[in-house]
């Protein structure tokens, strides 16, 4: 294996892919913020695909994605709250979904339901809601 594939090896199993489905923007926000004060070299989180319709506060309701870069670390910092329980979807390497996973929990309560598991990367879905 070159030392350019390593690299980007080392590089993947750092990455977690993170999907908030049937979201509304200001809890997608509200996520993404405590990803962002937590893993300040994150280098995509936020974009909104497509829409499912108004949520019951009215706001439109989207399909959100992102990429946390657990290679550093940084204290929540965030005053933005979910306004209802939202489900995110992880997938990454074990140990980087561990961390993410931790992060939030650090702020919200959280409970895991594991979807697949292997060597090199698992995917889980969690729901995150409002302590």
């Amino acid at each position: 294996m070159s030392t350019e594939q390593t690299g980007k090896t080392k590089e993947g199993a750092c990455l977690v892919e993170i999907e908030l489905p049937h979201c509304t923007a200001s809890n997608a926000a509200a996520v993404f913020a405590v990803l962002r004060s937590a893993f300040p070299e994150s280098p995509e989180l936020g974009g909104g695909n497509g829409g499912d319709g108004p949520g019951a506060d009215g706001e439109q309701r989207k399909f959100w994605v992102g990429t946390v870069d657990v290679r550093t670390h940084g204290e929540v910092e965030c005053t933005l709250e979910l306004g209802e329980p939202v489900e995110a979807d992880l997938s990454g390497g074990p140990d980087a979904v561990r961390q993410v996973q931790d992060a939030l929990a650090g702020f919200y309560d959280v409970t895991a339901e594991p979807r697949i598991s292997g060597d090199q990367e698992v995917e889980v879905r969690l729901r995150l809601a409002q302590r």
